[in-house]
């Protein structure tokens, strides 16, 4: 691999890698205690081993193992252990330097490089691409006492955009001698604070977003670009404990880190926002901390405010594709090419050279979010971290698919947006009757009819009070939601195929009631008529029930491949050619012809092709749903 002693290769974000062919450090384990239980008294589980770093505030430690006791061997023996909730091995974390092929230069006019100006905060050449961030600096330009934590590989706090604003950090390395020296020998790091708060208005270099307020370096990583989650997991607790608003993790892998989820949490509880990079791989896999729920996750665009994709990164040395990674976890997009920020000075040519460098990526983009965050509190200094990450999803400019879709999430951020608007304030279905296709909203108090285990490409849900529902459309419907767990919801609203349905929907499960109960109702009440902006079915009369848990009866007078219909004496036509009521079963056995059946399913409704009318149908969402009387 080549290196120019004037670039930095881009797209420098952690992962856990394999080194050594391990994913892992040899000769140590981490394991979390289940609560209740006394630290101090719990005898270790394999003899010999000792605990070199405590996580107290999740519980978890750090364990050394004995000579010839390997990790497999320890942790089925912890696992053993009534008192250990979990034991994993301690993986290792490292940067990724992607792609390999390109190089990005900061502009020196002695040397008469190439140069990027920073259109991620606004550009005359690329005036819709950027974060509206001057706009944003007419209203508030940061508070001193919003501290942003860079979780990486330190800072370089002599750094002349960013000395006067370094607030004392941590070095979290086990192997650190200086706890208090958070001096960034890599590189990274120093990049990523420059864009989220570097010194602006002072004539030289580069803007950072939120530029008055602070800056806590953590460093996580060596100067190879190496660490252990539990590293990761401490710098995220030591930075809630010492006052940090923000955390920028910059950094991430594909497996799953339950002492990092555990140090987010806290984290969260505590009040502070955590934005984390998406990943470059242009995959959909789960990538990790970004998917973690308190985590605002980040992809990257480019100049023409499209996704990052191989167009802009190339691929691997190997012919991967690299872009933006995308998937259900994905919140917002931030400016991610070709982007200017500050840089450790060149140990060779720092005297000519200036401390500036350009870089790409998600790793790059995230801190662009995290300012944005830190210059939100500042103007909402009550806010609480929810609000905060709901208004910077709300002030999105879509740029994909109307609402949010995974591969842009909400859309673009904007700084400017995020402070002028008024947030959106939470409200129940019933109000979506009367509020326009594309409207932004937020619902508290849903109760799930339909969850994870029942349609395969979408949910229902319905008011507390049992009045009225909304379909929730997904390609592949989230994980471990059940019937009557109780969620908030935000998302775009929108009519799909007739029906109102809250599109790019992401949930919060809130609480737990009992199952609702199905309301029966004879054939031809199935649908109902139009209620405001919501419209009903074709013929359609009375109380509008779409989205409803409703129960129905009746004989089975056709049956297809995934549909039946079936008919309870009032010879209904539903505009379609059929008579009587259809009912969808999709891959669920159906009755035969002629059987007499009670059926519950949600209302609903579809348009067939070629036709001009909506239908009422009743979609089942299991075999028991499905009774032969």
């Amino acid at each position: 691999m080549k290196y120019k002693i004037y670039a930095l290769i881009l797209i420098l974000i952690l992962s856990v890698a394999t080194i050594a062919n391990a994913a892992y450090r040899e000769g140590e384990i981490l394991v979390k205690y289940k609560s209740g239980r006394s630290l101090q008294s719990i005898a270790p589980a394999v003899a010999g081993a000792k605990t070199v770093r405590s996580l107290d505030q999740i519980r978890t430690r750090r364990i050394a193992l004995p000579p010839g006791v390997s990790v497999d061997d320890a942790i089925a023996s912890y696992r053993k252990d009534p008192n250990v909730e979990y034991a994993t091995p301690n993986h290792i974390i490292s940067i990724c330097r992607e792609p390999s092929d390109e190089y990005y230069y900061y502009y020196d006019e002695f040397l008469e490089m190439y140069s990027y100006e920073q259109w991620g905060l606004y550009s005359d050449q690329y005036p819709t691409a950027g974060i509206e961030a001057p706009k944003a600096w007419d209203i508030n330009t940061g508070s001193p006492d919003i501290i942003i934590a860079i979780i990486d590989t330190g800072v370089y706090a002599e750094h002349e955009d960013l000395y006067a604003k370094i607030v004392p950090g941590h070095n979290c390395l086990s192997s650190a001698t200086d706890p208090n020296d958070t001096e960034d020998d890599h590189g990274h790091g120093t990049f990523v604070a420059g864009v989220a708060a570097a010194m602006t208005d002072n004539g030289i270099g580069v803007a950072g977003v939120s530029w008055g307020s602070m800056i806590m370096p953590i460093k996580v990583m060596n100067a190879n670009g190496e660490g252990a989650e539990d590293d990761a997991a401490a710098g995220i607790i030591w930075a809630a404990d010492h006052g940090a608003k923000i955390l920028n993790l910059s950094l991430g892998g594909y497996d799953y880190s339950q002492a990092e989820y555990d140090a987010i949490e806290y984290a969260w509880n505590k009040g502070c926002i955590i934005v984390a990079a998406s990943g470059n791989d242009d995959t959909d896999r789960t990538f990790y901390p970004a998917s973690f729920e308190h985590v605002l996750s980040v992809g990257a665009t480019n100049e023409s405010r499209q996704r990052c994709t191989s167009n802009d990164w190339g691929t691997t040395e190997t012919g991967d594709p690299q872009g933006s990674n995308y998937g259900s976890y994905l919140k917002v997009m931030a400016p991610g090419n070709n982007i200017t920020s500050t840089s450790i000075p060149d140990p060779d040519w720092g005297d000519i050279l200036p401390p500036y460098t350009a870089s790409a990526g998600t790793s790059a983009a995230a801190p662009f979010v995290s300012g944005t965050a830190a210059l939100v509190l500042s103007q909402f200094p009550t806010w609480t971290n929810s609000q905060v990450v709901t208004q910077i999803e709300d002030t999105c400019y879509d740029i994909g698919d109307p609402g949010w879709d995974q591969y842009t999430g909400y859309g673009l951020i904007s700084a400017y947006r995020a402070l002028s608007s008024a947030p959106v304030v939470p409200t129940k279905i019933g109000a979506l009757t009367s509020m326009s296709s594309g409207s932004i909203v937020r619902v508290s108090g849903a109760v799930i009819t339909s969850g994870s285990s029942s349609l395969y490409d979408r949910f229902y849900v319905e008011q507390d009070d049992r009045t009225c529902g909304i379909c929730l459309p997904f390609d592949k419907p989230p994980a471990g939601y059940s019937e009557g767990d109780i969620i908030s919801i935000s998302g775009t609203l929108m009519t799909v195929a007739g029906e109102r349905s809250i599109q790019g929907a992401i949930l919060t499960k809130t609480a737990h009631t009992n199952p609702v109960a199905p309301v029966g109702m004879p054939n031809k009440s199935v649908g109902g008529g139009r209620i405001a902006l919501k419209g009903g079915i074709t013929g359609g009369t009375g109380l509008n029930n779409i989205s409803m848990l409703v129960t129905v009866w009746g004989r089975v007078t056709s049956v297809g491949w995934t549909y039946f219909y079936i008919d309870d004496g009032s010879m209904r036509y539903d505009g379609s050619g059929f008579n009587g009521l259809k009912i969808i079963s999709d891959r669920l056995t159906p009755p035969m012809v002629g059987s007499l059946v009670r059926i519950t399913g949600v209302s609903s409704c579809e348009q067939p092709p070629r036709s001009n009318v909506t239908i009422p149908v009743v979609r089942v969402r299991k075999q028991s749903d499905i009774i032969t009387m």
